[in-house]
């Protein structure tokens, strides 16, 4: 099916969201951190990015600034998955493009609605 790009500095919820990712039937691919991130989109086609917000190197929302500069990215669906819920930093995302928000900790019923939503 689709091809994942999960970014949180968190290695378990990398693990858990990509095992999410693998039993809807979609390939998964991790980092650790945006800058991370960013050096994956040449290398894969994806579908679909989850990622956190807080991130030690280049965090989440500095990582979709870059990833919207780019012509060839920047219409790849993105979906913060984060403990952050403050409204400033929610309306910063959507200026930026992100499509959705999603709360830690990690609900696998809502993360297999939106790789659904998004990838079909």
């Amino acid at each position: 099916m689709g091809k994942i790009l999960i970014v949180d500095d968190s290695s378990l919820i990398r693990s858990v969201a990509s095992a999410a990712a693998e039993e809807a039937g979609h390939e998964a691919i991790v980092a650790e951190n945006g800058q991370k991130g960013l050096d994956m989109l040449p290398k894969h086609k994806f579908d679909l990015i989850f990622s956190d917000i807080n991130m030690p190197v280049m965090g989440g929302l500095e990582m979709v600034e870059n990833i919207k500069q780019h012509e060839e990215y920047k219409y790849i669906p993105i979906i913060m998955l984060t403990t952050e819920s403050n409204p400033e930093l929610k309306a910063k995302g959507k200026n930026l493009g992100v499509k959705a928000w999603m709360l830690k900790p990690f609900n696998k019923r809502k993360f297999f609605m939106a790789l659904q939503k998004l990838i079909s």
